[in-house]
This record gives structure tokens, sequence and C-alpha cells, in this order.
């Protein structure tokens, strides 16, 4: 399977990522609810899987243009990481200036950045390394 998603074209994962979360975190109910995420708190369950998403695949894709390939560097990891959560910060401030039926919640961005800090823990300890080899 990793070798599959290494010819991908590096940056693929990441635009997609971007846009789809852009979407759904900027339309107005983009999608029905389907009744499996109706308890208590989804919403930010969500929201750390989205931005778990957006950082893996920045990690992925810069992963797989480091050089050697897979080795990104924990600083580099950070700062990736970094872009991911300031991205989850942007979009929260923009549901609120928008006025479409979005608002700002400090505890969606939270889970956002809960989830692209897991994102990098992953990355780093698992995924990257296959890179490498």
């Amino acid at each position: 399977m990793i070798k599959i998603l290494l010819k991908v074209p590096a940056g693929v994962f990441s635009a997609f990522f971007t846009l789809v979360v852009l979407y759904l975190c900027l339309v107005p109910q983009p999608v029905k609810s389907a009744g499996l995420l109706d308890f208590p708190g989804a919403d930010k369950v969500v929201h750390f899987l989205m931005f778990f998403a957006i950082a893996a695949s920045y990690l992925f894709d810069f992963g797989k243009t480091a050089m050697p390939p897979g080795r990104l560097g924990r600083g580099k990891a950070i700062a990736v990481t970094a872009v991911a959560i300031a991205l989850g910060g942007a979009i929260e401030v923009a549901q609120e200036l928008m006025g479409l039926g979005r608002s700002m919640d400090i505890f969606d961005f939270l889970a956002d950045a809960a989830g692209a800090v897991c994102a990098m823990a992953l990355m780093q300890m698992w995924l990257l390394n296959k890179l490498h080899r």
C-alpha cells in the first residue's frame, strides 16, 4: 500500500485534504446529519480527524520531498504542523467573519490543534521511517 502512495506526486494529498476541509468548515450545512455523529462533542471528533488528515498529508508530502526521503527532521515537522494548526485558526476566524451561519469556537480550534499534533507524532514515529527505507 505504501508503494502506491509513494507514486502519487507530492502535494496531491495536501491539496485534496485542504480543499475538503475548507469546504466542510466554511460552507453552511455541507452535509446532512448521518445519525452516526449525533452525540455530544461529535463535531470536536470531526475537527480532530480533519486536522489529523491535513497534518498527516502535509507531513507525508513534505517527507516524500525531503532529502533523504522520509527524513523531515523535528524542526521542519513542527513547522509543518504549525501551518496546519494556523489553518485551523484561520478557518475559525473566517467562519466568524463570513456571516454564513457558522461561528468561531475555541474548542474546535483546540480539537484541530490536537489532531495536527497527534498526526505529527504518528508520522514521526511510523510513516516517515517507512519512507526512509
